[in-house]
């Protein structure tokens, strides 16, 4: 396989460059950067497999979420299981899911420098700039929250020169959105931007017992910014943000369908208040230093019917699963208070060239649990406190060639505590870092090789510790009493990348080929007693995660942009035994497709009028690793017509064109009492087609 690469690479390298360029609005070539290695460069020039949507991609695709974005990188894939597609798995690494433990993310979410993790409720995208997905492990830059990767997210920055932003858009489902972003300068070193959004939909569910939309959309967010140059050397960023969202959540059917018959369906409420505080400073000879701190606190309320049916002799026709004999209508519900507090202090050389610093994160969540089979509610405080230290330096080994190397060591400790008399600590000391090598073989093509390691961290499994109390001295509460806690997980890493463009810039193309190895990965589970569910998170012995990633676009003709991405995926867990006593070694990951692709092609007819037509597809893959059942394959279809001015535009979009049913999310117990509870597969179906129009106004 090396040899194959490394052929490869030979064969396209005359091809590439290394300035970091991309297609604007008018086609002219403008310049993309991020933030990755934690200096603002091109994407081209980054060390690492990475992908990145402009707000123009965006508003072309009509997403209003993250979710809907995410189809179009290379090897990353979601779950729902909620209102949202807010579980992310990069490479088949990430969570699926959350309800009685603590858990800590693979995937690290940060919006205007402000960690969201775990909050993936938090993506909406109105007046995002710019999204950026880094692929493989950031022990080095963003620790314990990032053991697969990182998702940052970019807000539009405040200008000394006024600007408005106005959205209005409608479409099926009977959708709505209007949102309305301004910013201006208030001296001439301090600017301002603030903004706020509303979008509506009755969501993609039909309550025919209730007669309503339930799993309808409701959702808010409001950003305000505030940049200013305090000094010639001292600047200020302030952020603010505020997010309420209002979602149901009725997914499941015992019928696999859209039309459900649950007579209490759930909820999935976020309440998010954020504040963010950066200060740079540039006035020391050698080196630059900045503070940042930032705090969120967040309500979350998610709550589901376990039966997913109705209990009403009056209308047999809907309810005949719901009328059981020994009465089994049950539902679940989690309250979660969630803070947390981040400081980080950070030195920088002037050009970039290293950089060093200590991290401080705090979180703390308050849960309480209503549950139809509990005596009481459940409650539970878990704090978590991580202490880091970091550094990473680039040092030129030769005209054309630089090597990196960070290094991060990170303590991490965890208090629990519950109603049910349980106390638990965790204390882990974790080591992640990176080593890369960076060739400029021409002006125009660069090369890549790094190894990183990153780590996540163990944690409490709630749900054991009671199992092991209220079962007594069976085989299950000794299994239990031995899984009441799990070890953190660490991800070895090599990837090799060419990334470039060709000497007429109109073909762009970065290829990354990795190979990860997981240590102690941690892996879900469930024990399923009748209708009643345990779950916990165990530490299988190994994994192994390898594939390929390609990204690219080219401008056909001056009318013609042909963009997309394609990823290869091998995954595979190694001595693991799921409660159940099914053997799992040598199967593949969960939420792991073989491969995915997306490719897009947009037409100007006019330098204003256009249209673009894009496929996207992936493979079948294991919905969990606690048993086989598979979501399907799939493929899509997406289109969209537009008219761009300078100042306005107007965009018809439509996503899922043909109306395929696509899952994202999958069980597999049985829950319907006309067939004897017998186990079945049941999916929690994704978009249906959605289209819409959208007017954007901006000056």
């Amino acid at each position: 396989m090396k040899r194959r690469l490394s052929l490869l690479s030979a064969a396209i390298l005359p091809l590439f460059a290394a300035s970091s360029i991309a297609y604007a609005e008018d086609g002219d070539l403008e310049t993309i950067e991020v933030t990755g290695d934690f200096k603002r460069e091109s994407i081209q020039t980054l060390s690492a497999s990475a992908s990145l949507f402009s707000d123009h991609e965006i508003n072309q695709r009509g997403a209003k979420f993250l979710d809907e974005m995410l189809a179009s990188a290379a090897n990353v894939n979601f779950t729902s299981g909620a209102s949202r597609g807010r579980f992310v798995q990069i490479r088949g690494v990430g969570l699926r899911s959350q309800f009685v433990d603590p858990i800590n993310p693979s995937v690290g979410l940060v919006i205007d420098g402000i960690n969201y993790s775990g909050l993936g409720g938090s993506s909406l995208l109105f007046d995002i700039d710019q999204v950026e997905i880094y692929r493989g492990p950031q022990g080095t830059r963003f620790g314990a929250d990032a053991l697969a990767g990182m998702i940052q997210m970019e807000s539009a920055t405040p200008t000394l020169d006024p600007s408005v932003k106005i959205q209005l858009g409608a479409g099926n489902y009977n959708s709505y959105e209007a949102g309305v972003a301004a910013g201006t300068g208030i001296t001439d070193d301090t600017a301002v931007r603030a903004s706020i959004y509303q979008r509506e939909s009755d969501g993609y569910v039909e309550n025919r017992y209730l007669g309503k939309d339930t799993q309808q959309q409701d959702e808010l967010v409001s950003r305000f910014k505030l940049h200013s140059q305090l000094t010639e050397h001292l600047r200020t960023e302030l952020n603010v943000h505020y997010i309420d969202i209002n979602n149901g959540y009725d997914a499941f059917t015992l019928d696999n369908s859209r039309y459900s018959v649950a007579d209490e369906p759930g909820q999935d409420n976020q309440e998010s208040i954020a504040v963010g505080l950066a200060n740079i400073y540039t006035g020391f000879d050698f080196f630059d230093v900045s503070l940042n701190l930032s705090g969120i606190d967040s309500e979350l309320l998610y709550s589901f019917d376990e039966d997913w049916v109705c209990n009403d002799e009056a209308q047999p026709e809907l309810c005949a699963a719901g009328l059981h004999e020994w009465g089994y209508s049950s539902t679940d519900t989690y309250f979660r208070d969630r803070q947390d507090q981040a400081a980080e202090l950070q030195f920088s050389g002037k050009s970039g060239e290293w950089v060093a610093g200590i991290y401080y994160q705090g979180r703390e969540v308050d849960l309480e649990r209503q549950y139809t089979w509990l005596a009481q509610p459940f409650a539970s405080n878990y704090e978590t406190s991580n202490i880091a230290a970091y550094g990473q330096l680039a040092t030129p080994i030769g005209p054309k060639t630089t090597l990196i190397t960070g290094l991060r060591v990170e303590q991490y400790q965890g208090d629990y505590i519950d109603n049910n008399g349980f106390i638990e600590e965790t204390d882990d000391v974790m080591v992640g870092g990176k080593l890369a090598l960076e060739y400029q073989v021409i002006d125009r093509t660069m090369i890549y090789t790094s190894i990183t390691r990153g780590y996540k961290a163990g944690g409490i499994n709630s749900e054991a510790l009671a199992k092991a109390k209220d079962e007594g001295l069976n085989l299950d509460a000794d299994f239990f009493a031995n899984h009441t806690s799990f070890a953190p997980e660490y991800l070895w890493s090599g990837e090799f990348g060419v990334k470039g463009s060709s000497l007429d810039d109109k073909f762009v193309l970065r290829l990354a080929a990795f190979y990860m190895y997981r240590e102690d990965m941690q892996l879900k589970s469930w024990q399923v007693e009748g209708q009643k569910f345990t779950g916990y998170i165990d530490n299988a012995s190994s994994g192994e995660n390898y594939g390929l990633e390609i990204e690219g676009s080219f401008q056909a003709t001056d009318n013609l942009l042909l963009t997309g991405s394609a990823g290869y995926l091998h995954t595979e867990i190694n001595d693991f035994v799921a409660q159940s006593g099914l053997d799992q070694d040598g199967r593949d990951q969960a939420q792991a497709p073989k491969y995915q692709y997306a490719f897009t092609a947009r037409y100007n007819f006019t330098p204003a009028l256009y249209a673009s037509i894009g496929v996207e597809g992936k493979d079948d893959y294991y919905f969990s690793d606690s048993h086989n059942s598979k979501a399907t394959s799939s493929n899509l279809v997406n289109a969209s017509f537009g008219y761009e001015s300078d100042n306005w535009s107007i965009n018809a979009w439509a996503r899922n064109l043909f109306d395929e049913d696509v899952p994202t999310r999958g069980f597999e117990f049985g829950n319907d009492p006309l067939d004897g509870y017998t186990t079945h597969t049941y999916t929690q179906l994704g978009e249906p087609m959605v289209a819409g129009v959208t007017f954007i106004y901006e000056l």
